[in-house]
């Protein structure tokens, strides 16, 4: 019996097929991810929870940024992020992640020659802007959220796309943090 090749089927649909069409135009909704920006919101004060400002440079090794740089990275994101959206903030310490010789979105690694700011200055900074932020999400129009933006990420080129990629960012990063917060002998962050 000769040998065949199975032929594999390719779905070129852009819904599966056993979803039921109700669930597409629910999940085509910004409000799941603005509910994950919600939550990261909480969560990321509730990862910060009682870390001394002192402890913030601390690092598990030379591979791994501190939470200084994690969490200014993180807020720096959402400001960023936020001229998108057309809120009209600044970062205060945008310069210390921020490297314009960088491709978009121009991100600065881990530098030991940065003075970062403290947790408590990026937390202030973070939670000025969370609410604000949140709201403007949810408020997007469907034309803004389909428009393409000039940063291209992993989930697309529109507006929709770069804010679920900024969710999944976000959770990674508090991730991190939480890892971190353990190491420095605190209790798991805190869901409530």
């Amino acid at each position: 019996m000769p040998q065949t090749t199975p032929k594999i089927a390719v779905c070129t649909h852009l819904v599966p097929l056993n979803m039921p069409l109700y669930l597409v135009k629910k999940m085509s909704s910004i409000q799941p991810v603005t509910k994950q920006f919600i939550l990261q919101s909480r969560l990321f004060n509730n990862v910060l929870e009682g870390i001394e400002d002192r402890k913030g440079s601390d690092r598990l090794s030379e591979y791994v940024n501190h939470l200084q740089w994690i969490a200014g990275h993180l807020t720096n994101s959402r400001y960023h992020l936020g001229s998108a959206i057309g809120l009209n903030a600044h970062f205060p310490y945008a310069e210390a992640y921020t490297d314009l010789s960088q491709p978009p979105p121009h991100n600065r690694a881990i530098d030991p020659s940065v003075n970062y700011p403290s947790l408590t200055e990026i937390k202030k900074s973070w939670n000025e802007f969370a609410a604000g932020f949140a709201e403007k999400i949810s408020a997007l129009s469907s034309e803004h959220l389909e428009s393409e933006t000039p940063v291209r990420v992993p989930t697309g080129k529109t507006l929709s796309d770069l804010l679920a990629f900024i969710a999944s960012h976000e959770s990674y990063h508090i991730g991190q943090m939480s890892i971190i917060r353990k190491s420095l002998g605190l209790p798991a962050m805190s869901y409530k």
